[in-house]
């Protein structure tokens, strides 16, 4: 009887495992059908549902087998690189070898340039920012006051600042060009003396090399001026394409420089013979159909060659007014066009302030499209650059009532002159947001209208705008400083210099 009742039992258990199978494998489909279906039963129960507006993607899960979890794909690890070995053609700068061939230099007196440069080096904060740090390197090399805040209350040159000439966007992607770091060189007000490679000889590079690197007669004297190559990196043997780097010392034993390089995660400072280096300079960038070069980079408050050949001043003031919008070339040509379209004859007679207004406002529907070219600086923290500002924006608004007196028909809607507070507009948008208004209300309050007149006289032949900026008419001439009409005429050849370079890579 006992056994009995225990085989009872564990038939009856059996069966209840047998039945609970049989519903699980019954369910199993409904547990893993596609979860972004409806449930069945609404389908079932719902009359506006036919079996031909059902997805069919519902009824084949109900058909499927129990689904699987598969595994996660793992990411992929990007590849990455510490540093790059040093070909032969070159020599590791803290090498036995490398640092016998800087004492030699240092005993011929071709390290003038190194401890300047040393001081400064860093590297640069982008793959492809290799020119604009280099030229940071040399603009705090010389001493040059940005006149704008780095951080905190100090003044000091980094990449950022250098946007007169390149959208910092765009060569994060693809660097510059040898046209266009002079460009940005001669915006910061330095003297600029560019040479293709194709334009030049050894002999020429050497006695360049030799100038810039080797001591003066006077070793307390500091250097005033600096050399930066850009060179094709296949031809000394390195990966990569263009370089910019400045040029720190040179020994003429074994003719060798060293170059100071600024991606320095990639490759560190190091010697290479200056003829392999003059030969990097000489094939042709892709992106210009030129040759790269090299370039005297020189700063002394005054310059020693104040006309190049085409009249534009060889040494150009920091401008305390404006700065160029960034990537704006094409505005730049189109202005050009227009110009070429307004004028008659070479003598530049028909550029007027009228015709200039006309295009730098829409034939006086937007006041605010100036703003698209140049916009306001920062407004300075030095008390003569304060005081500047006041005396040319002063001298701006003077010379326009005088043009406006001879112009007849010309007639300026009063909201040009009204600054950007003044109108709720602020240069590049008619809105701002939190942190646009914190930046406009720094900027210089300057109107459109003093805008358009600088750039009315950097359209004017060079003798042009020196007649209008020093006009005998002016009732309060006597209260003009040449400083401020000579920052005036710097602030139109700065424009004038990117209206000239902006097609130069076309």
């Amino acid at each position: 009887m006992k056994h009995s009742k225990l085989f009872c039992s564990y038939l009856y258990l059996h069966i209840l495992a047998i039945a609970a199978q049989t519903i699980a494998f019954a369910y199993l489909p409904l547990i893993y059908r596609d979860k972004t279906q409806p449930p069945l039963h609404h389908m079932s129960t719902n009359p506006s549902l036919t079996s031909s507006s059902v997805d069919s993607t519902a009824t084949a899960a109900t058909m499927q087998p129990p689904l699987t979890k598969q595994p996660t794909a793992q990411p992929s690890i990007p590849r990455t690189f510490y540093r790059r070995q040093l070909p032969d053609t070159t020599i590791s700068f803290s090498s036995p070898e490398g640092r016998k061939l800087f004492a030699s230099s240092m005993a011929s007196g071709g390290t003038r340039a190194f401890f300047s440069l040393i001081e400064q080096l860093q590297t640069q904060p982008e793959p492809a920012y290799c020119g604009l740090t280099t030229l940071v390197i040399v603009l705090n090399a010389l001493a040059v006051d940005p006149r704008r805040s780095w951080k905190g209350p100090w003044r000091w040159y980094e990449e950022s600042m250098l946007n007169c000439c390149v959208d910092l966007e765009k060569v994060k992607e693809t660097g510059i060009t040898f046209s266009t770091f002079a460009c940005l060189a001669k915006c910061q007000g330095l003297d600029v003396n560019a040479v293709h490679g194709s334009n030049s000889t050894i002999d020429d590079f050497r006695r360049v090399v030799k100038e810039t690197c080797s001591s003066s007669t006077s070793e307390d004297d500091q250097p005033t001026s600096f050399l930066v190559v850009s060179y094709t990196r296949k031809v000394i043997g390195q990966t990569g394409t263009g370089h910019f780097s400045p040029i720190g010392a040179y020994d003429e034993e074994s003719d060798y420089v060293l170059v100071l390089d600024t991606a320095r995660f990639k490759y560190g400072v190091h010697w290479i013979p200056l003829k392999l280096m003059f030969d990097a300079l000489t094939p042709l960038d892709p992106d210009t159909g030129k040759s790269r070069g090299y370039i005297v980079l020189s700063y002394n408050g005054v310059s020693k060659d104040r006309k190049l050949g085409n009249g534009q001043l060889s040494h150009l003031p920091l401008s305390v007014l404006f700065e160029s919008k960034m990537s704006k070339d094409y505005l730049r040509r189109t202005y050009k066009q227009y110009l070429m379209r307004s004028m008659n004859d070479d003598d530049g007679e028909n550029i007027n302030l009228s015709s200039v207004a006309s295009f730098w406002t829409q034939n006086y529907t937007n006041n605010t499209f100036v703003w698209e070219l140049i916009e306001p600086q920062l407004q300075p923290v030095d008390s003569y650059d304060i005081e500047t500002v006041s005396s040319v924006r002063d001298l701006i608004k003077e010379l326009i009532d005088l043009d406006l007196a001879k112009e007849t028909k010309l007639q300026m809607p009063k909201t040009l002159f009204m600054t950007a507070k003044e109108s709720s507009g602020f240069p590049g948008g008619e809105c701002c947001t939190s942190s646009t208004c914190n930046t406009v209300q720094r900027l210089i309050k300057i109107s459109p209208a003093e805008a358009i007149f600088v750039i009315y006289l950097a359209s004017l032949p060079v003798d042009s705008r020196r007649d209008i900026v020093y006009r005998k008419q002016q009732p309060k001439a006597s209260d003009v400083s040449d400083t401020v009409r000579q920052q005036l005429l710097a602030e139109a050849s700065l424009i004038s210099y990117a209206l000239e370079t902006c097609d130069l890579d076309i």
